[in-house]
């Protein structure tokens, strides 16, 4: 009985290990000279885009030929973008934020 129990609790051990390392964010892309995590889109144009954090500090980009449609950003969603430096800010990709990074301000 002592062996059974003992098993148990090393298979939920490694279950509950399991799913901890599952929730661990992915690696950003190659490349990536920085990211922005939790930001709402305020403003969007076709040369200009404004971010905030939980904070509300406001992040203002200029845009180059990368970034997809404005229509793609929704404004009360919080995402994580993923962005290159140059002459303008090249975009590689975004997520949805993680939950912890925005119920922590």
């Amino acid at each position: 009985m002592k062996k059974i129990l003992i098993g148990a609790v090393v298979f939920l051990f490694i279950v509950v290990l399991t799913d901890l390392a599952n929730r661990v964010p992915a690696d950003s892309g190659s490349g990536t000279a920085f990211s922005l995590k939790a930001q709402k889109v305020v403003a969007c144009s076709p040369r200009e885009i404004v971010l905030v954090d939980p904070h509300q500090t406001a992040t203002r980009l200029d845009k180059d030929g990368s970034w997809p449609d404005c229509s793609t950003f929704q404004a009360n969603q919080v995402q994580d973008f993923y962005l290159s430096r140059g002459a303008k800010t090249h975009f590689l990709g975004f997520e949805k934020s993680a939950w912890w990074r925005t119920a922590v301000k």
